[in-house]
Order: C-alpha cells, then structure tokens, then sequence
C-alpha cells in the first residue's frame, strides 16, 4: 500500500500520528529482526562447530593410526633382527644398540626402542649403551604381556627420560622359538616422542580453548596437547564422567556436550573416535566460551550492516513528511541489497569450507599413498617366497590393500589431486563394456534399463574413474531401493553444443532438498553406521570436475532419483593399438638406478624389489644427498626419486639439476598428485609413476624408459 505524502492528507494530527508509528516501527522492526537473525545463529554457530570436532577428530584419528602402524612395524623388524638371539647377545651387540638409534633417528614419531628380558631387565636399548639394565618388571604393560600375550599392547603413561612429559609407549612380547605357545620370553617397546604429536597438533589446533587427548579405554589420559599447566601427572577419568558413559554408548566414535569437564570444569563439546582396533580414543575438545565468542564477533558484524540501515530507515521516515514516495523506493533497494550480499556471502562461504577441505583430504591420502605403495611392495614380494598354500591369505591381504586404493582414489578425487590417466573413449562402448558387471551388481530384484544413443561420443576421460562414478552411482540407486525397481542407464548428446550427458536414475524413495544440498559433500551419508563411507557422490562430482565437466542431482521424496554427468566431447581421436612388442636386445649389464625417497618403508620395499628384479641400486634419502652422490659418481642408468622431500630440494628440483648438469640420464618421478598438478610446477608428465605400484610396474617403466 503506497504511502500518501502529509501535504495530500487534510487531517494533519492523523498523518503525524501515522508517520510517528512508522518511525516506531522502523526502528523496532529491525530490532526484533536482529533478535531473531542472532538466535538463529547461535544455533548455526553451535552446529558448525560441532561438524568441524568431528571432522577434526577424523584427521586425528587417522594420524593416529598411522603412528601406530608405523609402531607396530618397528617393534615387527626389531623382533626379526633379535630372532634367535640369547639375551647375553642382545645386552652385549652394540651393533643392535646402533639398529635402534638409526631406527629412531629415522622416525620423528619413536622417542625410544628398548628390549626387555623376562625378569623385568632392560638388555639393550636405543638410548645409553651398554644397557643401565634399569628395572621395569613392576610396569602394569610389562605384567600383563608376562601373564599373557596381550599382543600390541598400549603402555602409559610413561615419563619420558629425555624431557620429563607425560607419554605412552607400544610393546610385544619377543618371539620364541616355540611359538605362540612357548613361555615368556621379555618384551620389545617403544615409546612415542611426544614432541612429534605437540608439533603435529600446534599445527592442527588453531584457536583458544581446543584440545587433543589421547584417552585409554579405561579412562587413562595419556596424552592431551596443550599440556596441563602445574599438573605432574595426566588424571584419568572415572568410570561416572560423562565422556566414558557416551563412549560405552558408542563405542565407535561420537560427540559429548558438557557443563563442566573433568579436567578443567569447563563447558565443552568433545568429538572422539576409537582408532582402528586398538583400545585408544582420539578426542577433540572445544570450549563452548569459544563457540560463544565466534558467535559474538557474528553478531558484532551483522551489527555492524544492521545499524547503519537502522538510522537509514528512521531517517527516511522521519523525511517521509515530504518523500514518501522516495522513501518507499529506498527501503526496497536497501532490501535487495541484503539479499544479494547474503547470497554472495553463502556463496564464498561454501567455496571457502569445500576448498579447506579438498586441501586437508589430498594431505591425508596423499601421506596414505605412501604407506600403500610400501604394502603393496612388500605383498608383492612376499608373493615370491609363499608356499602354495599361502597365496589364498595373501590374495586376501591384496584385495583389502586394492579397496584401500580405491578408497584413497575416491579422496584425491575429491581433493581433485588423483593421478589420472585421461585417454579418448568412445562413451557409449565404455558403458556398454560394463554391462556385466553392473548386472552383478544388483539384485535379481532390480531390472537394469540401457538408453545409449547410437552415435560417436568421443570423451577424454579417466577411464577407470569413469567406471567407478558409474557403478558408485548404480550402487547408490540399488540401495535406495531395498524392495526392488528399475534403474535407468543412459548417454546421449548433452543440451550444451560439443557436450554428452550420463543419467542414472532409479524408482528408489528419493531425497528431500537437504539431503541433495549435501549428497556432494564428502564423508556425507544417510546410510547407516558401516555401510558407506560418504565418498561415492563426492568422487562422481571430482571426476565430473576434473574432466571439465559437471555433476547435478533431480530428486523427490517418493519419486526417485537421477543424476546427471555433463562432459565435453572432444575432437581427438582414439589411440591406435599399440605395435607387437619386439624381442628386447640382450642387456650386456644390469642397470645402475639410484632411488631418491625419504620414506623408510616406501625405500625399503622399492629397493627390494629392484634387486630382485636384476638391478643395482644406490638410495639417497632426499634431494640434496642425490645430487651430492651424483658430483661424485655419475655411473648410473636412470634415477628414481619421490617428488615431495625434506631440505628444499622436491624431486622436480632434482630432475631439473640433473637435466641441466647431467642431460643424458633419466628420471623418473614417483607421486600420487594428478598430472596435472606436477605439470604446473614443473614436471616431465610423460616421466611419472603413479602410486601405488608393485615392484613389476616400476621396473617395467625403468627398463621402457632406459629402452628410450
């Protein structure tokens, strides 16, 4: 209803009255509105927070377990150098004495290695030689591995000798030449150096008022970052505090609010998750004053827009006896406005939050690459030495460490850091080739339709992640469907010129719009606890982004879902078939490589491999010490390095010194980021390995690459 100005109105008093009320209002208004916008996101603020403890939690966790399987590992190769020793040996082998500080010095996460006989003695360790024979026998860990094989045992807390601070150890018990079923014969341990885990939480913990705790099954702390101020000792919790009451609720991983925390009395979110098998809690704090300030400096900031256009209004209206019109106008521009730096605002929100993400998840399955390439390595080695009878459990153990590569390829695509190896591909052959497949895939309650256009779709695509966001999406729509239905598979020419479109839709129960708000975000999930992982859609809509395409849901409650995949087409044609292999010439000599990896376990299993596959090998352990063999011994065939290394000098900056010192050799470079990605710092694309890889694809690309 327009307003009419006070000149048009004969009742004077009424207009005032009118204009006095609009006054009021305009200042009210706004008011109650702030009132309103500021509960809002109080909530927003709480919420956000505790999604971030849990996805903090996660990281830790992971971290976490990667320390213990790098422990376990060290404990494994110190019982295999003592096998078969007498304990008078191992207290007097200096050379062991050696083994353990190089494996110390080699690992930022091991403080300490000692080895322990059955009386509670202290033989020989990775600190003082010869050995103090310092006592430990009445050690809670040291009494139960004696009463039983408790296996990978968690000790702590422990003083560390070197720093005083509170930390926690791993121990086993030695082998014995009898077997499980042999008596006791001391232990191996290990201790954490709790300088590793404060430099890698400092990191990680960005504000005031967080913590990281490490917590014992039974209530034992044995580790909290930031350390307790005056405190000697960690306390442990009791079995009525309420975070051990939500554990045993659920056990797995969860999140507890409190009023007031047992360390500190404070207020506090927790998010924890229990890591792997072993009886250990990850637990991330959040004081909820911190929650509360961040809520503050929002509302200061809303404040901040919303005062200004407070004083606008009442000034408009109090103008109002001779603008009425204009000011109707304003009011209406000012609106807009809100809107539109709101949408802007959510906007660079969103892409904030997704590209913080993306970093922090290539991080993750990048280190994991590592750790794969050095398991799949050794499983392929081991392969060589099994009896017959073997091979089934280790056909078990591949295809746990091939799921894990799947996993870890979901992450980097995400993160849009995959190593991928985009070729030209007829879209609809591709489809069709997984026909088989995808008919194993589903019940027999559930009837697969093909709509595949019968034109060339020629794509430049990863073709195997091309059929792993095919098959996640036909797995998704099998699942949403628990009582059977169709599921509709079709490709055809996009509406967009030079573009081909995929859809999979299924008759499932459908997504309400806040579910499909969310369906790509990664870790994102309405299935139940253990039966999806959160990946499926995010890695269908990296893959459609790293392919230069897109990825869109349509969805309602009640009638289905289809996802949609737009990709260019592209006018390069397929590869033609690749020329019979001539007989290679006779090697009158085997090839000289030198390997550049800073990874102990990656280097320990790659160089194993080559030699067993008739190479000759040197190892450098970073950059600097390659080039400095190199000014010495130049002898070499092909030089195989890790791109991202300690002391400056990545494998890019290798290969670019030799190429400028040393034009005639070769190098090949191992990384799990995309090519993409090497390319823009740097690198020869066309002379990178993707990890993971079993010794045979390594060497298979050296001797192409020396065959060049």
């Amino acid at each position: 209803m327009p307003f009419r100005s006070p000149e048009s109105r004969t009742d004077r008093k009424g207009s005032l009255r009118l204009l006095r009320l609009l006054l009021a209002v305009s200042v009210a208004l706004p008011l109650v509105l702030f009132a309103g916008i500021g509960w809002r996101e109080r909530g927003e603020a709480q919420e956000e927070a505790e999604r971030n403890s849990r996805k903090n939690a996660l990281i830790l966790h992971e971290h976490v377990l990667k320390v213990f399987d790098t422990m376990a590992q060290v404990l494994d190769r110190v019982d295999e150098r003592v096998h078969g020793r007498s304990w008078r040996e191992i207290g007097e082998s200096e050379s062991l004495h050696r083994y353990l500080r190089t494996m110390v010095g080699e690992l930022d996460q091991v403080g300490a290695i000692g080895l322990t006989d059955a009386t509670g003695t202290v033989r020989n360790s990775s600190r003082v030689f010869p050995s103090r024979n310092s006592y430990i026998g009445d050690r809670a860990d040291f009494r139960e591995q004696r009463e039983s094989d408790a296996g990978l045992l968690i000790a702590g807390p422990i003083a560390d000798a070197a720093t005083g601070r509170a930390t926690f150890g791993i121990s086993r018990r030695r082998s014995s030449p009898g077997g499980p079923d042999a008596s006791f014969d001391g232990i191996i341990a290990a201790i954490v150096d709790p300088d590793y885990f404060f430099s890698f939480y400092r990191q990680v913990i960005g504000t005031e008022g967080e913590s990281i705790s490490l917590i014992r099954e039974d209530g034992v702390i044995l580790m909290r970052y930031p350390p307790l101020e005056g405190a000697a000792t960690l306390p442990t919790l009791p079995t009525d505090s309420g975070l051990r009451g939500e554990i045993e609720k659920q056990p797995n991983e969860g999140l507890f609010r409190t009023d007031a925390s047992h360390v500190q009395g404070l207020a506090r979110v927790f998010a924890y998750k229990r890591v792997s098998n072993f009886p250990v809690y990850v637990v991330y704090g959040l004081d909820q004053a911190q929650i509360a300030r961040s809520w503050w400096r929002n509302i200061a900031l809303d404040g901040a827009f919303v005062a200004p256009a407070t004083l606008a209004l009442a000034l408009i209206a109090w103008l109002a006896y001779s603008r009425a019109a204009s000011e109707a106008a304003a009011v209406r521009r000012w609106a807009e406005e809100v809107r539109n730096r709101e949408r802007l605002e959510e906007a660079l929100r969103q892409s904030q939050k997704m590209e913080a993400l993306g970093q922090l998840t290539g991080g993750v399955a990048h280190d994991f690459n590592n750790l794969l390439t050095a398991a799949m390595a050794n499983m392929h080695l081991l392969g060589r030495h099994l009896p017959p009878e073997g091979q089934r459990f280790l056909t078990g153990a591949n295809t746990a460490l091939e799921r894990a590569e799947k996993l870890t390829r979901q992450l980097l695509s995400f993160s849009r850091q995959d190593a991928v190896n985009p070729t030209v591909v007829d879209l609809g052959d591709s489809l069709r080739r997984m026909g088989d497949l995808l008919e194993r895939s589903v019940r027999a309650d559930i009837a697969l339709e093909w709509d595949i256009a019968p034109v060339p779709m020629l794509v430049a695509v990863d073709s195997i992640q091309l059929e792993m966001a095919v098959l996640n999406l036909v797995l998704n729509a099998r699942d949403a469907m628990p009582g059977g239905g169709r599921i509709r598979i079709a490709a055809s020419p996009g509406p967009e010129p030079r573009s081909v479109r995929i859809e999979v839709s299924d008759t499932g129960a459908g997504m309400p719009p806040e579910v499909i708000a969310r369906a790509f975000d990664p870790f994102f999930t309405t299935k139940g606890v253990g039966k999806g992982t959160g990946l499926g859609l995010s890695m269908v809509y990296g893959f459609a982004r790293q392919s230069g395409g897109n990825a869109a849901i349509d969805s309602r409650p009640g009638e289905g879902t289809r996802v949609r995949i737009d990709l260019p087409l592209t006018e390069m044609r397929p590869p033609e078939p690749a020329p019979a292999p001539t007989a290679p010439a006779a090697e009158h000599r085997p090839l000289r490589i030198l390997v550049v990896e800073d990874n102990p376990l990656v280097l320990m299993a790659t160089v194993e491999g080559l030699i067993q596959e008739g190479f000759t090998v040197e190892t450098a352990e970073d950059g600097v010490a390659a080039l400095e063999l190199l000014e010495t011994d130049r002898d070499f065939d092909l030089v195989v390095s890790d791109v991202v290394m300690p002391r400056g000098v990545s494998g890019i900056d290798l290969a670019r010194h030799i190429r400028e010192r040393w034009p005639q050799l070769r190098v090949l470079l191992a990384s799990g980021y995309s090519p993409e990605s090497l390319a823009s710092m740097g690198a020869d694309t066309a002379s990178v390995l993707a990890k993971p890889f079993t010794p045979d694809q390594l060497a298979a690309r050296i001797r192409s690459l020396a065959g060049a």
